[in-house]
């Protein structure tokens, strides 16, 4: 019997939608439309999978390890010209920051950071790996984990969300009011008239017509 892969079909699913120089037209918040590149990484091996968070006493979840056996790292929604995007961790970049850059020693005990945006922190906390419909998913601002975010997903929830949403960070949305909104807003518009010359406000006219 086949298991619905959930990762699987979200990633093909992208894949079909990408033109020959794996890029893609998005669009974002105010009318930001602009085309993304995405690079992906040949595929683990399932026992240099298993081998690797053994070796370091750690879980990996079904769902994040069927990611690897696909792509070994993937760096997903980069600007083609400024960079920045979402990327997911390989093998070796899982051991770099782990290890290399101790984090060991500055996160939770059981939790190992599979990607980054920006210096914000994606985590799995391997304490948590009970199952397919575990909840173990942490987004820190850099390595801020007394802040962390509990995204209340498991990976391939989080993944084929990250791609609806084309790459924008909606595990934050729930956080935002109207008051943050309007105050992010207020920057973009000083921006514009700032440094394009325009003439934009966010007050709307008290009569009908003005």
């Amino acid at each position: 019997m086949e298991i619905f892969n959930i990762v699987e079909l979200s990633l093909t699913g992208l894949r079909k939608r990408l033109d020959k120089n794996d890029s893609l037209l998005i669009q974002g918040q105010h009318g930001y439309c602009e085309p993304a590149r995405f690079t992906f990484a040949a595929g683990a091996e399932s026992g240099d999978i298993d081998d690797f968070f053994h070796s370091l006493k750690l879980a990996v979840p079904w769902d994040y390890k069927q990611f690897l056996l696909r792509h070994d790292g993937a760096r997903l929604f980069e600007h083609p010209f400024y960079g920045g995007g979402m990327e997911l961790f390989g093998l070796d970049e899982i051991r770099r920051h782990y290890i290399d850059y101790d984090y060991i020693h500055m996160i939770p005990d059981g939790w190992y950071p599979i990607g980054s945006d920006n210096g914000d922190m994606l985590f799995i906390d391997s304490n948590q790996c009970h199952g397919r419909a575990s909840n173990y998913l942490y987004w820190t601002e850099m390595l801020f984990v007394d802040s962390a975010i509990e995204i209340e997903m498991n990976f391939e929830r989080w993944l084929e969300r990250l791609i609806i949403c084309n790459g924008a960070h909606f595990w934050e949305w729930k956080r935002e009011t109207s008051e943050s909104y309007y105050q992010y807003t207020q920057g973009s518009i000083d921006n514009l008239n700032t440094y394009e010359g325009k003439n934009v406000t966010l007050e709307i006219p008290t009569k009908l017509g003005d």
